[in-house]
């Protein structure tokens, strides 16, 4: 066996080349060496010739000749290359072994140091490699190339790139800039009207394919011949559309209408129509006014100047606008802007020779805000008010319109801090109203005026105080001697805080709300504030005659609404124009009080962070507050004060909770209740008073109706609230049981008052209960039907018809109607038929009566029910175009809004709601609207910041409306902005105490040192009462050498 020797072996690899090869490679490389430095050498004078160039343009010339050159030549090469076949490069590129190290291609090493780099500390700038962070470090890995990170405070932020840190915000100034500029593109109307139906609430996508007509396809393919009579027509009808074609090309220079122009035109019409109609001149006003932003530059002006001038056309087009005193009002509103002092006097005077209560009423308000000279103007101007001829007299209305003065009276001076003399004016006037003597009936009123004036200085116990009997049992019982003691002053809890003017606001503003009675302390008591003092002689020139049972009332209510309970559409009882706007809610309404209620924490935000399940992306449900909110808004009568609506399983009554009643006095409430009932029979007044007791304690409240009926002659009235508050307690067998004793031996049908509220009250308990075989079986007794059988239910449908039509009173005949809905639903009817039964009851009805809006709430409220409550199958679509009806008609109720936005869940569509509450169809926003506005913004949770800018814009435009404004913008923390509203809402109501209060409490955070002496010197100016170290003389002292001083 031979070894095989190492030759034998293949050869795996090639061999390298010899030295001989080795010393070429090295000739090679230095010559490739010399040639890089060369080059090199020469690209450095290529640099200092380029930074030589005088422009730019001349160096990009320059690199684009040479960058082409050099392409030119390498395509030279490589073409004469392959021409002459030589493909040494590729065989050397084969000859390379596979194994020899390539990293020479990616980097070399210099062995040689740079000595530099002692000298200076460090390596060259050019050498140190330079990282470029992507859109200045603020982009993150996984965001879109089009968004980028924001700081902001304390978190985060992903909005789009800009050149700016961050786009600008909705809050931003020059945001509000832009959205307060004018539209500068039209939107053209298209003239298909049916173009998108809607059916069923949905609105159906258009087919990708249009249908067409195979007749249409079939002639398309044919050639028509020239003698044919379709090609005729066709060439007849082509040279028709071109004629109409010319034509509008002709035409088509003409730019077509915008929609505030067509609005305007169509107005125009109108009016040349019939020039009387008040509500056209109102939307053409409304109309014309939308072209100009409140908030752009001399807005006011300009608005004011075209007000001025169109209803000045107004009134002289027809007499039935001469004689309209909203006319009137806006048209001499709108010249306190434009006209000078005297023209404006001359104005007023001309308009009160009309002689109407509103425009007296309004002159009072223009004279509050211009007089200076305190509570001696304001008792100057209401003496020649109710001297003149619209309030003599001794009809109802005009009783009821010296009630209308005497309360805006009363509300301007407890405004205005003489909260003691407020209350004794209220005192006086219920005296003269409930207790007057009998002996004294058919004297003059000036006379009975000197007899009161003995009993007040008699320091005698009054209306409204513990133990008071009367002044007529006082004059009885020939004067006897005062029983009264006096009262020393209630002190107010002490707050301690370290800013002297802060703890002054406060405990000005707490002995506001504590001191209510006129003082009888002696004077030379210590402690004692003078302004509670309260001669009979102050409050003797604004007290007016009562005789009338309406006044009477009206009287009593507005005690109520003075104590601080609220009582909805109260205004509207002392309005004597159906169609106008309600001017009395601007002082009578108490919601500001509330704002905390109505404004939501800002910390609510919304989160849009979605949530994943199974790899799938789910967003968050939208979470909403109660629909029916704090504020409450209706006609008054529309509802009974006992009525009830269903809260999940609770009942709840629309008129009053625990949330109304914050802060109020409930003892003098409870005493007010007490002394003012007129004798038994009472009824709307003991209704009240149940659901006062109602909100503070149910059981309290079941106490004073057992009270009530312990009285052997009582009306069903009492017996049906009596069941409602049983209901309202949660027992509803307690109530069931009232219904079937009292019901038992009632004829059916009854004519008898309160007998269809009681049948239909139990018909509702057993119907929300879910018990309709019950509600069933009601609804046939209340009419004497036994049998469920065809023919029965014949009979008992012909029965609640005849007893809808015999109905004496709109009460019942709503009652009555509702039963015969309920029974046709129970039946098995449809909603939508169901709610024709209604429809014909609204039908006989005028438009803004009371029966009209109540019969509307109940017929929202039946389908509420239906579809919330119970949970019955029902097209969404019925609720909500009902409800947008309901709202067009009355947009200040609140129940109505709280319907439509119970339809309104879970749509998405918030501009339909934000636009339905915007919308004003040339009718005057009332206090009550404006702050309905403010709290839907933050009905949904999470979107009020979003929406505060909105509703700032929004209350910007109501000028009346200043102290809600400036109590919204502190609850926003936007203090800048509340006070330069301050002096602003100061000039619009200078005898509001609480506005300058602002300044000194919540506005206290700016520190305006300069600010809090011009609100000082504006309280010695108007004579506000408040308590100071200083003397009242003093500070008026100091005011006026501030003036004086102030030009040096």
């Amino acid at each position: 066996m031979s070894i095989p020797s190492f030759t034998s072996f293949p050869t795996f690899e090639p061999e390298y080349p010899k030295q001989s090869s080795t010393s070429e490679s090295r000739l090679e490389k230095r010559k490739r060496d010399e040639s890089h430095k060369s080059s090199a050498s020469s690209k450095r004078k290529d640099r200092d010739r380029d930074r030589g160039r005088e422009t730019s343009r001349e160096r990009h010339r320059e690199k684009d000749k040479d960058r082409h050159k050099k392409r030119d030549k390498d395509k030279h090469k490589e073409r004469s290359r392959k021409l002459r076949g030589d493909d040494s490069r590729d065989q050397r590129l084969e000859d390379v072994p596979s194994n020899v190290d390539e990293t020479y291609r990616m980097f070399f090493s210099d062995r040689k140091p740079d000595r530099l780099n002692i000298q200076y500390g460090s390596i060259h700038a050019g050498d140190i490699p330079k990282y470029r962070l992507i859109y200045g470090g603020r982009y993150a890995i996984g965001l879109p190339r089009g968004l980028t990170l924001y700081r902001a405070g304390k978190g985060v932020e992903v909005c789009v790139k800009s050149r700016n840190n961050k786009l600008s915000s909705i809050t931003d100034s020059r945001t509000r800039s832009l959205l307060a500029l004018p539209p500068n593109r039209r939107v053209i109307q298209s003239d298909e009207n049916g173009k998108y139906t809607e059916v069923d609430g949905f609105i159906r996508l258009p087919t990708r394919r249009g249908k067409s007509s195979p007749e249409d396809t079939y002639r398309s393919i044919l050639e028509a011949n020239p003698g044919d009579s379709t090609g005729s027509e066709s060439d007849s009808s082509a040279g028709s559309s071109d004629e109409g074609g010319s034509d509008d090309e002709v035409g088509g220079d003409k730019l077509p209408e915008t929609s505030q122009q067509a609005q305007l035109r169509t107005l125009e019409e109108r009016l040349a129509e019939d020039k009387g109609e008040v509500g056209t001149w109102l939307e053409l006003l409304d109309a014309t006014l939308s072209s100009i932003p409140i908030t752009s530059k001399n807005a006011t002006k300009a608005r004011c100047d075209i007000t001025v001038a169109l209803l000045e056309r107004a009134i002289k087009s027809h007499s039935t606008c001469n004689a309209s005193p909203i006319l009137r009002i806006k048209y001499l509103k709108a010249g306190e802007e434009v006209w000078s002092p005297a023209q404006l006097k001359e104005q007023w005077e001309a308009a009160l020779g009309l002689g109407d209560v509103a425009l007296w009423l309004e002159w009072l308000e223009w004279r509050m805000r211009h007089r200076r000279d305190g509570l001696d103007g304001l008792v100057e101007d209401v003496t020649r008010l109710l001297s003149s001829p619209p309030f003599q007299g001794e009809t109802a209305d005009v009783e009821l319109a010296r009630i209308r003065a005497f309360w805006r009276t009363l509300v301007a001076i407890q405004s205005a801090g003489f909260a003691e003399r407020a209350m004794a004016m209220l005192q006086a006037q219920l005296e003269v109203a409930f207790h007057l003597p009998s002996a004294l009936e058919t004297s003059p009123f000036s006379y009975q005026m000197d007899e009161l004036e003995e009993f007040w200085e008699g320091e005698s116990l009054r209306t409204l105080e513990d133990g008071a009997k009367g002044w007529d049992r006082w004059f009885d019982n020939f004067r006897p001697d005062s029983d009264a003691t006096a009262v020393s002053p209630q002190k107010p809890l002490e707050i301690r805080d370290l800013d002297p003017y802060r703890q002054w606001a406060f405990q000005e503003a707490a002995e506001d709300v504590i001191s209510s009675f006129p003082s009888r302390a002696p004077p030379e008591a210590e402690g004692v504030d003078p302004y509670s003092m309260v001669l009979f002689s102050d409050i003797r020139p604004l007290l007016v005659p009562l005789t009338t049972p309406q006044a009477k009332q009206a009287l009593r209510l507005l005690t109520l609404t003075f104590l601080g309970i609220p009582l909805p559409g109260l205004s509207q009882v002392f309005s004597g124009h159906a169609g106008d706007a309600n001017w009395d809610d601007r002082w009578s309404m108490g919601s500001a009080r509330r704002i905390a209620s109505i404004v939501p924490n800002d910390t609510e935000r919304r989160d849009i962070v979605g949530e994943s399940i199974a790899g799938a992306i789910i967003a968050n449900e939208k979470e909403y507050r109660d629909a029916f909110g704090p504020i409450k808004q209706w006609g008054y009568g529309a509802l009974s004060p006992l009525d009830i609506w269903m809260k999940g399983t609770k009942a709840r009554t629309f008129f009053w909770d625990s949330g109304d009643i914050e802060g109020v006095d409930t003892k003098l409430v409870l005493r007010a209740f007490s002394q003012l009932r007129q004798g038994e029979g009472d009824f709307e007044w003991d209704l009240l008073a149940l659901a006062f007791e109602a909100a503070l304690n149910v059981k309290s409240s079941l106490k004073l109706s057992k009270a009530f009926l312990s009285v052997p002659r009582h009306a069903l009235e009492y017996w049906n609230a009596h069941a409602q508050l049983e209901r309202i307690n949660g027992r509803p067998d307690a109530a069931r049981k009232v219904y079937q004793t009292v019901l038992a031996d009632t004829q059916s049908p009854s004519p008898q008052a309160g007998v269809s509220a009681m049948w239909w009250s139990w018909a509702e308990m057993e119907w929300l209960s879910g018990k309709g075989d019950q509600a069933m079986c009601v609804v046939l007794r209340s009419v004497g039907v036994e049998s469920t059988t065809g023919v029965g239910v014949l009979r008992a449908k012909r029965a609640l018809s005849d007893a809808a039509a015999m109905a004496a009173g709109w009460r019942d005949k709503q009652n009555w109607t509702k039963l015969r809905a309920l029974f046709e639903l129970l039946n098995g009817v449809d909603m939508a038929e169901v709610l024709t039964i209604f429809d014909a009851q609204l039908a006989s009805l005028q438009h803004g009566e009371v029966a009209h809006e109540s019969l509307t709430m109940a017929s929202l409220l039946f389908v509420y029910n239906y579809r919330v409550v119970i949970k019955a199958p029902m097209p969404p679509v019925l609720l909500r175009e009902r409800a947008e009806h309901a709202l067009e008609e009355y947009p200040s109720n609140s129940i109505i809004l709280g319907v439509f936005l119970e339809g309104e869940k879970g749509q998405g569509v918030w501009g339909k709601v934000r636009g339905m509450l915007r919308a004003s169809n040339g009718k005057v926003k009332d206090v009550a609207r404006r702050v309905e506005e403010v709290w839907v913004a933050g009905w949904e949770k999470g979107r009020w910041p979003e929406e505060i800018e909105r509703t700032r814009s929004g209350l910007a435009a109501a000028v009346e409306h200043e102290r809600t404004r400036g109590k919204f913008e502190i609850k926003a923390r936007q203090h800048r902005t509340a006070k330069k509203l301050l002096f602003r809402a100061i000039g619009e109501c200078p005898l509001v105490k609480e506005l300058y209060l602002l300044a000194f409490g919540p506005l206290r955070a700016l520190r305006l040192h300069r600010g809090l002496d011009e609100v000082v010197d504006i309280v010695a100016e108007n004579k506000e009462a408040v308590d100071n170290e200083e003397d009242e003389d003093e500070i008026e002292h100091n005011a006026r050498e501030l003036r004086r001083l102030m030009p040096y």
